[in-house]
């Protein structure tokens, strides 16, 4: 469901949990399960209801994933339309996005008197709070000893310290105090970017972004940033100016995958048949898979013997298949990008390049 930061809508957030809990209810019913039983499986999400404090640290969506035995909350920043799944796996296709680094990037405020962490997407950016990293210079050489202060400053010689010269207006002394703030930053970052792929931006003074591309062990980390005090700047204002230095990323892998497929369509190496690409991405065949949204296409699938069969209103025991699909794809491998319906390379919800051809007569 999506979800509010600020304003008005909070009120409403509550609300809207609760109509999808009742709808919940109701699909539980249907499939035959007794309500003293539901009741038990929804009682941790109905109990949110009530919870203010839950309620005040929001994202833009919330995904709630019920089993029988516990209850999984994540907030996200990404915005989810309204629904709800019942089935024997989890619906994942909405949280795909946070898995392709082109589609989401971080942020990183940074100045000596503030540090600021984000996650962000083209119109959504959410901040995420840091542990074990420092939030200022001076809290990052409070508790430094002064004697190891003398040692990094000491000069040539064999087995000295080396003296760190940064780019700064200031002097050295102060470029090197810099320098080891902006490492206990980075050394603070690790946490969350080791096994990422998504870019950095950073955001801050002009002086500050030599310094900290010296201490940077990201990969990732793009060489232009966002230049600037970021202090009194409103998270959308960053999120905005950031963008500009991503979005040529974004759109350069989404227009090379549009290309492939509209190059191999026809040829065997592309389809827009569900019936085809949904038994070809549990093969593992699937390279890269466009599908639309907020798009749904329920049914039944056999993997054993590929059968397909399409419903055109749900039935208690289908599943969406082009969540199916988009989660199949991911599995194996390959990319899944998530479209409105206009930016579609075809007019069906689904379409695939594969990493070989489809054989004569399947």
């Amino acid at each position: 469901m999506p979800t509010h930061v600020a304003g008005p809508e909070v009120q409403q957030d509550p609300i809207r949990l609760k109509n999808l809990l009742s709808e919940a209810n109701d699909k539980l019913l249907q499939l035959g399960l007794d309500q003293q039983r539901v009741e038990q499986v929804l009682k941790p999400g109905f109990a949110l209801l009530e919870n203010d404090r839950f309620w005040r640290y929001q994202s833009q969506g919330l995904a709630l994933f019920f089993t029988p035995d516990r209850l999984r909350v994540y907030r996200l920043p990404l915005e989810f339309e309204s629904l709800v799944v019942v089935g024997d796996r989890f619906h994942l296709k909405p949280l795909l996005p946070l898995f392709f680094g082109d589609r989401y990037f971080y942020l990183l405020a940074l100045s000596q008197n503030q540090v600021r962490f984000f996650q962000a997407t083209r119109y959504r950016i959410s901040e995420i709070s840091l542990s074990d990293t420092p939030t200022s210079l001076a809290e990052a050489l409070k508790y430094d000893d002064p004697e190891e202060q003398l040692q990094y400053h000491s000069g040539g010689g064999q087995g000295s310290a080396p003296t760190y010269h940064g780019q700064g207006g200031g002097s050295d002394d102060e470029n090197f105090n810099l320098l080891r703030f902006l490492a206990k930053v980075e050394k603070g970052l690790h946490a969350y970017l080791k096994d990422e792929h998504a870019p950095l931006v950073i955001a801050s003074v002009d002086y500050l972004q030599p310094l900290y591309h010296q201490v940077n062990s990201y990969p990732h980390l793009l060489a232009e940033g966002v230049s600037g005090n970021p202090d009194q700047a409103q998270p959308d204002d960053l999120r905005a100016a950031a963008w500009e230095q991503v979005a040529p990323l974004v759109e350069q892998a989404h227009q090379a995958a549009l290309s492939t497929y509209n190059n191999v369509k026809g040829t065997g190496k592309a389809s827009d048949r569900l019936s085809q690409l949904l038994p070809a991405a549990f093969r593992g065949q699937v390279d890269v898979l466009f599908t639309q949204a907020n798009a749904h296409c329920w049914g039944q699938f056999d993997p054993d013997s590929g059968q397909v069969d399409h419903h055109a209103q749900p039935q208690p025991d289908d599943q969406d298949l082009l969540d199916l699909a988009a989660v199949q794809t991911f599995l194996q491998g390959g990319d899944v990008y998530l479209l409105a319906a206009e930016a579609m390379p075809t007019q069906a919800p689904a379409a695939a390049v594969y990493r070989y051809g489809i054989p004569a007569g399947v």
